[in-house]
């Protein structure tokens, strides 16, 4: 039973491996041949390798989006222990972009101004720097809570999110590290979904990468028998596994604020 969070991902892949031939139209997965022959192999190539990078690219931003779904929970969850934890992650995270908005943009901190007030002292400074006050003892750009929030989110985004060009587990990894979760505890509750993304991952970066033709085809780099690491039915196996073990991922990112 499919989670109903996981349904729509789930779905969208199941269209695409309906289209490639992989499953008939009632969601069924084809049989392999019983002999795996050199010509069999040579006919799914195309369907095999699309839907390997097609199905990984639906997961990948999948991914994405579920963690920039946790952030901006604890972003709302206010006074929560989520807010604080991964609030205070991405600090640490970011402290060298911390360092160099401090010392490159003239910010001062403080987190007691109420927002009137920083409207107040930002509208101020602009009115002083319209009539070419230089005067150096003028107050610069507040950095309270508020805008240091929408600094550190948007840096998760263009910095993280954005570099993130894969579905391994170190790549979810990388997601993850920058809101809190430590490396030990990912890979202690997301076990199973580790190596399940490592295995699609793996197959995912042969058929991305390798020319059909060229002399690493098949996949030279995977483990042997081949013949079960390049049939149709394996590349649906392998969507499976990893399908079937994403609950992980969502009762990990599905916490007590």
């Amino acid at each position: 039973m499919i989670d109903q969070a996981l349904s729509p991902l789930a779905d969208s892949v199941t269209k695409v491996a309906i289209q490639l031939g992989i499953l008939d139209k009632d969601g069924n997965a084809f049989p392999d041949p019983e002999e795996i022959t050199d010509e069999y192999l040579k006919n799914i190539s195309t369907k095999t390798r699309a839907f390997l990078v097609l199905c990984s690219s639906e997961l990948e931003e999948y991914i994405e989006a579920r963690c920039l779904e946790f952030l901006s929970q604890c972003v709302k969850a206010i006074g929560k222990t989520a807010h604080h934890n991964c609030l205070h992650a991405l600090s640490i995270h970011f402290r060298n972009n911390i360092g160099s908005l401090l010392d490159g943009a003239g910010y001062f901190v403080d987190f007691y101004a109420s927002d009137e007030q920083s409207r107040r002292f930002s509208k101020e400074l602009k009115g002083r720097k319209n009539k070419g006050d230089s005067d150096p003892t003028s107050d610069p750009p507040v950095l309270n809570k508020k805008t240091l929030i929408g600094r550190l989110c948007n840096w998760y985004r263009e910095e993280v999110v954005a570099s993130n060009h894969g579905i391994g587990d170190q790549n979810l990894m990388n997601l993850l590290v920058p809101l809190g979760f430590s490396r030990n505890l990912v890979k202690e509750e997301c076990a199973s979904l580790c190596a399940a993304l490592q295995s699609l991952a793996a197959a995912r970066g042969e058929a991305a990468h390798r020319a059909a033709q060229s002399s690493g085809w098949p996949f030279k780099g995977l483990p042997t028998p081949l013949e079960q690491q390049l049939s149709l039915r394996d590349a649906w196996e392998r969507w499976n596994s990893v399908l079937d073990s994403l609950h992980e991922l969502e009762n990990l990112l599905t916490i007590d604020p």
